[in-house]
């Protein structure tokens, strides 16, 4: 099953997010795949979603980036 990462900026990693036949070649049936990208100069609440038949409707989740260790959020703490 392969993942749409929405918002996440792929830098010299496009080719693997996406619709299977598309931009990469389906991960086969017991097989595995790992994701590997590198993020800079970006935080806050994204999403990810399959992109595999029925699967596109129902795998889906939240991918938070939290700002660096030391830096502070983009905007105010809430009360």
């Amino acid at each position: 099953m392969q993942f749409e990462l929405h918002g996440i900026r792929q830098i010299r990693t496009g080719w693997a997010d996406g619709p299977e036949f598309v931009t990469q070649c389906p991960i086969r049936p017991g097989g595995s795949y790992t994701y590997r990208f590198t993020i800079q100069g970006q935080e806050g609440t994204l999403w990810w979603h399959a992109h595999s038949s029925w699967l596109r409707a129902t795998v889906y989740g939240a991918l938070i980036i939290h700002p660096k260790q030391g830096d502070s959020y983009p905007f105010t703490k809430p009360k």
